[in-house]
């Protein structure tokens, strides 16, 4: 019977190498998770409340609207179509990099105060009514401004009282 040696000990430059593609590694695969898959954001406005107040860190599923995936692939995940109801974090279409997250309230073909909401968007208005900047200002927000639906509070503080155990682990409805 042959006897197993140990492996040789790596170098300090090889060990060195192993660390970084390990390190590079991680980063790639957290940059996919975040692009594609699930958003962390914190809310810094009270125009949601109370569904959402001010600290609360929600997470976003990327997902779950999906854009022009093949029927095949949609069929495998967890995808639909944005929903009456659903809180959404989008682009903001008054400069398009302002992250803002509203209700949805109308979708295409419905009728609102400002008129009829066209194809390809949607209505989206802040639960704090009085306090919202939304689709009643800038108008309908075309669908492919939408990055994803937020669909838990995760955690929530606030720089005065700190953390808020009553709103951990909530789903956003």
């Amino acid at each position: 019977m042959a006897a197993h040696s140990p492996p040789a000990a790596l170098s300090p430059s090889a060990r060195a190498r192993r660390g970084l593609a390990r390190l590079v590694a991680a980063i790639l695969a957290a940059l996919f998770f975040r692009t594609f898959v699930l958003e962390l954001r914190v809310i810094s406005s009270g125009s949601m409340a109370p569904a959402l107040v001010v600290g609360d860190h929600v997470v976003v599923d990327r997902l779950i609207y999906p854009r022009d995936l093949p029927a095949a692939l949609a069929a495998l995940l967890p995808v639909r179509e944005v929903r009456r109801g659903d809180v959404v974090l989008f682009r903001s279409p008054e400069d398009g990099r302002t992250a803002l997250v509203k209700r949805c309230v109308a979708l295409p073909g419905d009728v609102v105060p400002a008129g009829v909401v066209p194809a390809e968007s949607l209505y989206l208005v802040g639960d704090h009514r009085d306090d919202s900047r939304d689709s009643r200002v800038f108008g309908p927000v075309e669908r492919s401004r939408l990055v994803g639906r937020v669909v838990l509070v995760l955690a929530s503080r606030t720089p005065a009282t700190g953390w808020r155990a009553s709103r951990a682990l909530r789903a956003v409805e």
